[in-house]
């Protein structure tokens, strides 16, 4: 409930609106009973009619006043409940933001989804329900049985009771009802799972033809997800039941208790009316509560679930760290590893005893068999988890004293799977550098030889950009990926295995043209071919994650018998380091 209290009290003023509104149209709802008992009492009765008219009239006042404090109410309410849904969901982007891949995936990104979407959905929904109907019912109650019971103390027990039992059939009712409520999110997370997996993987089931195990699949999760709704719908059933029988009863046993009181001349007429009316009142407000109740255990447990991301410190936290750290780095090495460990999560070391140096102007490669470790010394570098031990140095500052800002402001990134998003080629170009003038476009295009189709595209740089770039091809992607991090001024260029999808002729220019054009830059490849990183500086090998060699292109041939069957497998000769690629 922290992050329930903290934005009331961040939104204090149109929460105080709220709460002064619903008062006043309380004190309205009360007052009408009240005032029904005095015209019957003193106008009917006594065949008044100036007292008629003057209450009358008091009657009217309140019930306008009431309706208009009820219609503000339900306004101020809905918006309170909007700004709720606004402000958490911000939050919680921004928290998902600061998370590490690890904490990400601690989660699962359909979970995330889920907790984002429909979880702020139930609560924002609750919230706005729970102000109009839900809070005014336990305060109309308790002053209805007060005013019953200041007119009379006998009649005022025939209500109390009415509640009391009412009370206790819907704390049993939520005591089944909330486990149920935190399976169902569990279920719908599950439903998410498996249609995020669908629609991801559609060209493999069909390719495969198995779409009708995936429809008996995505179907059991929805049967799933019914039959606990069902479950809980099937609780929830009996309170408006309850409800109506209870406002039976005390209907009849206030006329017949107040009829008896009547004759024997110890109560007026007017005042049973008056407790016929308060105790319509309470009822008709506690069903309308037991219509909102059903929805308050889902949403408990959405706000939990909620809180339970919000809550979560991260792994990489740069508000608890003092960046005042200035780099004195006089040698020639931008990146240093030393003696760097990483493990997921309690599992076995991915990177083990990670030792070397990506020289300032010269490119460094890292090569290796599939699951070596390659893209985790990307990920690492970015600070995008936390390494268990060693330490990594940029530009002479350790990593941990760098800000995200200031790193992300030295290394531009290509990631291993090319990913655009929905706009625009211009406006993906300019993720990275938002400022950039036409001409740092078209050359950062030309080095990453994208010029040819996007010339091709009838909108040129405005040409649509499907949702993950879906409508290019995965070369067309890459090149996008690789222009992208060109726009963006960086002191080290990270090419996270991001040639893969180009064509050997289209890698050897592009590959040159960074040579020639951005010579004195300072580059870091991660790949697996080998005619991708024959000509860097450095070459270091992984294998299981460790590092098995460092050297030239030439030097690991003639030297390093991992490195040897890479390029055999290749089709490259290893005699003296001559490339000869196979035809087939």
């Amino acid at each position: 409930m922290k992050s329930m209290t903290g934005f009331f009290s961040q939104n204090k003023k149109i929460s105080i609106l709220t709460a002064i509104s619903l008062a006043v149209q309380i004190m309205g709802t009360l007052a009408v009973p009240f005032l029904i008992g005095e015209l019957i009492d003193k106008g009917i009765a006594s065949g008044n009619p100036s007292i008629v008219l003057r209450i009358g009239g008091q009657m009217l006042v309140v019930a306008l006043v009431g309706g208009g404090a009820a219609i503000l109410g339900s306004y101020l309410s809905a918006k309170l409940a909007a700004t709720y849904g606004y402000e958490v969901r911000q939050h919680f982007y921004q928290k998902v933001q600061q998370l590490s891949l690890q904490d990400v995936e601690s989660f699962g990104v359909a979970t995330l989804l889920t907790r984002m979407t429909n979880d702020v959905t139930n609560v924002q929904r609750s919230l706005g329900m729970f102000l109009q109907l839900i809070l005014p019912a336990p305060i109309i109650c308790l002053f209805a049985v007060l005013m019953t019971y200041i007119n009379s103390p006998k009649l005022a027990l025939i209500p109390l009771v009415s509640i009391i039992l009412y009370l206790m059939v819907v704390g049993f009712l939520l005591k089944k009802g909330l486990p149920l409520s935190s399976e169902i999110q569990h279920r719908l997370d599950q439903i998410m799972v498996k249609l995020r997996e669908f629609f991801n993987g559609i060209n493999m089931i069909r390719a495969f033809d198995n779409q009708d195990e995936e429809e008996e699949k995505t179907n059991q999760r929805f049967s799933d997800y019914a039959q606990s709704m069902i479950t809980v719908n099937k609780i929830f059933a009996y309170l408006t039941p309850v409800a109506y029988m209870l406002m039976g009863l005390v209907f009849a046993l206030i006329i017949w208790v107040g009829g008896l009181l009547v004759g024997q001349g110890s109560l007026q007429i007017g005042i049973v009316t008056a407790v016929v009316e308060y105790s319509m009142l309470t009822l008709a407000y506690l069903i309308m509560a037991a219509m909102v109740i059903v929805t308050l255990p889902r949403s408990l447990a959405s706000l939990t679930r909620i809180e339970e991301v919000l809550a979560t410190i991260p792994e990489i936290n740069d508000e608890k760290q003092d960046f005042t750290a200035i780099s004195t780095n006089n040698t020639s090495n931008f990146v240093s590893f030393n003696a760097v460990q990483f493990a997921y999560n309690g599992a076995e070391p991915v990177l083990e005893d990670i030792t070397f140096n990506i020289a300032k102007g010269q490119t460094t490669a890292i090569v290796g068999g599939t699951g070596s470790g390659k893209s985790t010394i990307a990920k690492v570098l970015l600070n995008l988890t936390t390494i268990s031990s060693g330490e990594i140095l940029i530009d002479g500052v350790m990593l941990n004293n760098l800000s995200q800002k200031d790193l992300r402001n030295k290394v531009s990134y290509v990631p291993q799977k090319a990913f655009l998003f929905s706009g625009t080629i211009e406006s993906n170009l300019r993720m990275g550098n938002p400022e950039a003038s036409k001409e740092e476009l078209e050359r950062a295009v030309e080095l990453a030889q994208a010029k040819p189709f996007i010339a091709d595209q009838e909108a040129g740089y405005q040409a649509f950009v499907a949702q993950g770039g879906n409508n290019f091809s995965g070369g067309q992607k890459q090149r996008l990926s690789i222009a992208r991090a060109l726009v963006k001024p960086a002191d080290l260029y990270i090419f996270d295995d991001s040639f893969s999808a180009l064509d050997y002729q289209t890698d050897a220019r592009l590959r040159q043209a960074l040579r020639s054009q951005m010579e004195g830059s300072t580059f870091l490849i991660v790949a697996q071919r080998l005619s991708t990183i024959k000509d860097a500086d450095l070459i270091i090998v992984l294998n299981e994650g460790r590092i098995v060699g460092q050297g030239s292109h030439l030097d690991l041939l003639k030297n390093n018998q991992i490195y040897q069957e890479f390029a055999v497998s290749q089709g490259i000769s290893v005699q003296g380091g001559h490339v000869h690629e196979n035809i087939n």
